[in-house]
């Protein structure tokens, strides 16, 4: 039905892309689950069919059918997602619960149709930009979404449609990088609409009151603004950042006490102690099986009859108090460590071994591009992605569903920005051979 349409593929990217906040007024389920066990604590809860994997699967096919010579079905950077996703399926020979490891190769595996489809249907600068566009509209609802829990239904960490607070807030800080990096280049439709998108998301980091976030926020900012700067300094750039350090700054005075009160939360202590707590089981975890102890496994061997458990139950009694062996033992919150503990070394350093590709050639991008909106956007994606893998040392936000479709499609647009690198390279050295 979409196929030689343009517009209606556009729609439908576009819808693909506002559906990665999975709900409306509060955490939807826009999809469907088989063997659902919304009991487990681990990071994938079942075998879930999200609807935009339908969207991506309209796409990828109406692509494919128009020209399938230009049709690319592992994009620049899949093969190295797909490596990881192999190395990480390696744990699987030692998982206590085949099951449940499959569950997360499936919802791994699936989120790449995002990747794939925003490769193949992104292909100028107008695409990006509509890309753009549609999440900053994203994100004003998501704001909206965000403001009426915190004023009208008193809640003190606002977690918008996701979750969590603290997955809505590195979504937030990945999307403001892309917005400040693209809003602050040459005027393009909607770039100053794009601009207010920035501020919607510091708001909605505000509101998160996530402390990680907020001192990421604050830093990617500072960075993007630099590197624009560094780039070309234009009178929009130079007006827009001293409008956005006064209105940051009148922002900061009405938040300052909220933010003081978090940073300063008497819990802050325990849950450090209770972050060395899950490394150490995390530690064991791999000191017994290099290969891991299974994908999606880490809440299954953490609570008993595994030994895994005495690790937390030690700490408890250390504290003067009797461990209830009724209740789940909390999941690891850093990334890399429930890599480590679940997937093994294999599984961490292909890991590694993906953002840092990404990351590099989203800095040769940025490089080769001169002054326009491809280097704009190479560098927002470039430094979101860096301060969400930075965040992730602390947060498991790229394993969200949420989170991970999003990071899917910036993928894609990597992809399909190393390609027109590649190409503009090879034309170079066509045009210096022709020259001699």
């Amino acid at each position: 039905m979409i196929q030689g349409k343009p517009g209606a593929q556009r729609a439908v990217f576009g819808i693909m892309c506002f559906m990665t906040i999975n709900g409306l007024l509060a955490p939807g389920n826009w999809g469907l689950t088989l063997a659902s066990i919304e009991t487990y604590r681990g990071h994938t809860k079942g075998y879930h069919f999200y609807f935009n994997h339908a969207l991506a699967i309209a796409l990828i096919v109406a692509k494919w059918r128009e020209d399938p010579r230009s049709f690319r079905l592992i994009p620049p950077g899949m093969g190295f997602y797909l490596f990881y996703c192999a190395m990480s399926m390696l744990s699987l020979i030692h998982a206590p619960n085949l099951n449940y490891g499959l569950m997360a190769a499936h919802k791994s595996i699936f989120a790449s149709l995002l990747m794939i489809a925003t490769f193949n249907t992104l292909r100028t600068d107008e695409d990006f930009q509509h890309f753009v566009r549609v999440m900053a509209v994203t994100m004003a609802w998501q704001l909206f979404v965000c403001l009426k829990m915190k004023y009208l239904e008193g809640a003190y960490q606002v977690h918008g449609t996701f979750e969590h607070q603290n997955p809505l807030a590195m979504y937030s800080v990945l999307m403001g990088m892309i917005f400040l990096a693209t809003g602050l280049g040459p005027v393009f439709k909607w770039s100053n609409f794009i601009m207010f998108a920035f501020m919607f998301c510091g708001v909605i980091v505000e509101c998160t009151l996530s402390r990680g976030a907020l001192v990421m926020f604050g830093a990617g900012t500072v960075v993007v603004v630099g590197a624009s700067l560094l780039d070309k300094i234009t009178k929009r750039r130079v007006l827009t950042t001293s409008a956005l350090a006064i209105l940051g700054g009148i922002g900061l005075t009405l938040a300052l006490d909220s933010l003081i009160a978090r940073f300063n939360d008497k819990g802050n202590q325990a849950s450090g102690e209770l972050r060395e707590v899950m490394k150490n089981a995390c530690r064991a975890m791999v000191s017994d099986n290099p290969l891991g102890i299974g994908w999606n496994n880490y809440a299954l061997v953490v609570n008993p009859p595994y030994r895994y458990a005495e690790i937390y139950y030690d700490w408890i009694r250390g504290m003067g108090q009797k461990p209830d062996e009724s209740a789940l033992n909390s999941v690891v919150e850093s990334h890399y460590y429930l890599m480590l503990a679940e997937t093994g070394y294999v599984g961490l350093n292909s890991w590694l071994l993906l953002i840092f590709v990404g990351l590099w050639r989203n800095f040769r991008a940025a490089w080769y591009f001169g002054h326009g909106f491809r280097r704009c956007l190479a560098l927002g994606i470039m430094f979101g992605c860096a301060l969400n893998y930075e965040q992730s040392t602390l947060e498991r936000v790229l394993v969200q569903p949420r989170n991970l479709m999003m990071w899917m499609i910036i993928m894609g647009i990597s992809g399909r920005l190393e390609v027109m690198r590649r190409e503009g390279v090879a034309a170079d050295k066509n045009r210096l051979t022709a020259g001699r």
